[in-house]
């Protein structure tokens, strides 16, 4: 079972820990709204969850939120945490700035990303 982060320490915390996977196959994923990560983080869009099993992300995702779920070693204990689409494309933003700078295929990916999550 997964616990619920709403501190802002630690959503950043959990925010930094995936900014090591945010990268132009990240970007891909997300434009197609398909979820990306590793088997310790990750983010996941609503079709990537099962409507038996995800039953609760399912109803808090809705249609403009995704689910980022961390379990150890990325995280001490399985947590979860919400973000908007705005928040998902501001923060992948600005990892992506931070690390590839003005990389215009990277740039380009984040228009798109933006359009595909109508921002």
């Amino acid at each position: 079972m997964y616990i619920l982060v709403t501190d802002s320490a630690e959503r950043e915390i959990l925010l930094k820990t995936f900014s090591g996977s945010v990268n132009k196959t990240c970007l891909e994923h997300f434009i197609q709204k398909e979820g990306y990560g590793n088997d310790f983080i990750r983010i996941l869009f609503k079709d990537d969850l099962d409507e038996y099993e995800d039953q609760e992300e399912l109803e808090e995702i809705g249609t403009n939120r995704v689910v980022l779920f961390a379990e150890y070693p990325a995280a001490p204990k399985d947590e979860k945490m919400y973000l908007t689409f705005e928040e998902l494309y501001s923060y992948v933003g600005e990892v992506a700035q931070e690390n590839y700078g003005n990389d215009s295929e990277i740039q380009e990916l984040l228009l798109k990303l933006k359009e595909e999550l109508c921002i």
